[in-house]
């Protein structure tokens, strides 16, 4: 398999996930929470061990698509379980707690993956199966055990308060969050794929470049936790956010002028930061829409926003190959950041108890 199309296999992923999550913000809206997560389970579960089974190319390319539709249902309707379930004004640190979950298994599983294909002879088929495995168990066990949250505008919700629920496309609010988590993906996506490249590139050895650039990893669980308790507890949303980014894009210009020895603080900068404002991205949509919109809500911005997945990591590699060096790439990274903090100033306050509702009951909307 080329660079290339192993480079495919990814963006298929998030491409998938960005049509996955207009579907599934819908169904979970329609057709209630379980049933929502339970399909995304079952297409994750179906197309990851399949993956191992894959006679060429274009199989695998196609079971990627199934992961990535999968995940697509899931991502928007979590929001929407944790606001069935918790009181409102838990919900950001039920929020930090999945998140942190999200980017911990992430970890783990690329921890162990190597260790798992040495057992398992070497080979790639195996440890796919082995690992697809777990989550077809998964998807089981949630049809087994799962059941709907007991608030019945969370379930069978058509329209949203005041008959606004299927209008969701037009609220501005919708738009300018989708827009932070794009800026935010557009970094994130962007550091992912190319911060160990850069740190060679101004004069750290290949080893210690990922060793530094693996610090934004690490600094993200603690980030999905701290934020949405610290500003849960301030009682305002966008001060974090609009710190947040300034943080990052000082960061981001970092790599360009500091030493390279600072890289260690910067990457954990980066990291801190960019989680940060992407867990309140999906805190948002829970204290600014009604439940019975929340689907469709959650779907829209998770779908748009992954399109800077999609198109960050791009424009950088073209900037780099333009230019033949990453002063680009980080201009572009400053960019995004200041962006984020601009789009936030627009998007209302919500700071966790800012909702206009009574804990179990949702009568709020201001769009």
């Amino acid at each position: 398999m080329t660079f290339a199309e192993g480079g495919l296999l990814f963006s298929v992923l998030v491409a998938m996930i960005v049509v996955g999550a207009l579907i599934g913000g819908y169904a979970g809206d329609r057709l209630g929470i379980r049933k929502a997560l339970g399909s995304g389970a079952v297409l994750v579960g179906v197309g990851a061990p399949l993956r191992g089974l894959a006679t060429g190319y274009l199989s695998l390319l196609l079971f990627m698509a199934l992961v990535g539709l999968g995940y697509g249902f899931l991502l928007p309707n979590l929001p929407k379980l944790a606001e069935g379930w918790f009181p409102p004004k838990q919900l950001g640190v039920v929020t930090g707690v999945y998140m942190a979950s999200l980017y911990a298994g992430a970890a783990f599983a690329i921890s162990v993956t190597l260790p798992i294909y040495s057992i398992l002879a070497s080979s790639w088929r195996n440890t796919l199966l082995f690992s697809g495995s777990i989550s077809a168990l998964v998807a089981a066990a949630w049809w087994l055990g799962a059941r709907d949250p007991p608030s019945a505008n969370v379930l069978n919700g058509t329209k949203g308060d005041h008959g606004e629920g299927d209008r969701v496309w037009a609220k501005g609010q919708v738009w300018l969050v989708a827009l932070l988590l794009t800026s935010m993906n557009v970094f994130f996506y962007t550091l992912g794929g190319w911060l160990p490249t850069i740190f060679v590139e101004r004069g750290s050895s290949a080893y210690v470049g990922s060793l530094m650039a693996s610090m934004a990893y690490f600094l993200a669980v603690p980030a999905t936790l701290i934020i949405p308790f610290l500003s849960g507890v301030v009682g305002r949303r966008k001060p974090f956010l609009w710190i947040l980014a300034l943080a990052a894009a000082a960061a981001s210009y970092g790599l360009l002028v500091a030493p390279v020895g600072f890289g260690w603080f910067l990457s954990a900068v980066l990291g801190f930061a960019t989680s940060g404002i992407m867990v309140i991205c999906y805190i948002l949509p829970v204290e600014l829409f009604p439940p019975s919109a929340l689907g469709r809500a959650s779907g829209i911005i998770v779908s748009i926003g992954f399109l800077g997945g999609i198109v960050g990591p791009f424009i950088a590699g073209l900037l780099r190959d333009e230019t033949r060096s990453f002063a680009g790439v980080i201009i572009l990274l400053v960019i995004s950041a200041v962006f984020a903090a601009a789009i936030a100033t627009p998007i209302r306050e919500t700071g966790g108890g800012g909702r206009d509702r009574v804990e179990g009951a949702s009568t709020r909307m201001r769009f």
